[in-house]
């Protein structure tokens, strides 16, 4: 039961589950390729009118990556023009709708023989952090948590504990009996 999708995705996902962070990556073993199916049709189908978006970035031997996101924080997020400025010099363009920068993102995932960096604004990290763990490659940084941090520890300690709090709660509620569906905040 503890490997369930629900409680998988509830765990892991919980802060954009919940509407308090833009998104969160999850890693799906492949053995769960029919229950990822459900994923990404019925849950987008039940909890898009909530403004949270399942999708599929990479699919490799072992696993599938879900983006688990809130679609109007991220867009929002990745449209601010310094977060744009940085997308554009990794291949992005204005014009790209959300979908369409994450499957630019997928196709960078699956095709470079390196990790797309820029991954880190769609997972709603600070632009500063991204840049410094892109230019130091990943080293250099003055904490660890959810993401190497680089500038603002004191802010990013506070978003560790608030993330850890929220998957806790999660975890709980799912222990309990609750449905993985009254875990889903509806945000704007």
């Amino acid at each position: 039961m503890m490997n369930s999708i629900d409680h998988i995705i509830g765990f892991h996902c919980a802060p954009a589950v919940r509407g308090i962070k833009v998104s969160n990556l999850v890693s799906i073993p492949r053995d769960m390729n029919e229950q990822i199916q459900f994923v990404l049709t019925e849950y987008n189908k039940e909890f898009n009118g909530k403004g949270l978006f399942f999708y599929e970035l990479c699919r490799c031997k072992a696993r599938r990556l879900l983006l688990v996101f809130r679609y109007s924080q991220l867009q929002s997020y990745v449209r601010q023009p310094r977060v744009m400025t940085f997308l554009k010099a990794h291949g992005y363009t204005e014009d790209m709708c959300l979908m369409e920068m994450l499957a630019y993102l997928r196709n960078r995932m699956e095709s470079s023989a390196d990790f797309p960096h820029e991954i880190g604004v769609f997972l709603g990290y600070p632009l500063t952090d991204v840049k410094y763990f892109i230019s130091r490659r990943g080293t250099g940084y003055k904490l660890c948590g959810e993401w190497k941090v680089y500038v603002d520890t004191v802010s990013a300690k506070q978003s560790f504990m608030c993330y850890k709090a929220c998957r806790e709660y999660c975890q709980n509620q799912l222990i309990l009996g609750k449905t993985f569906s009254s875990l889903v905040a509806k945000t704007a």
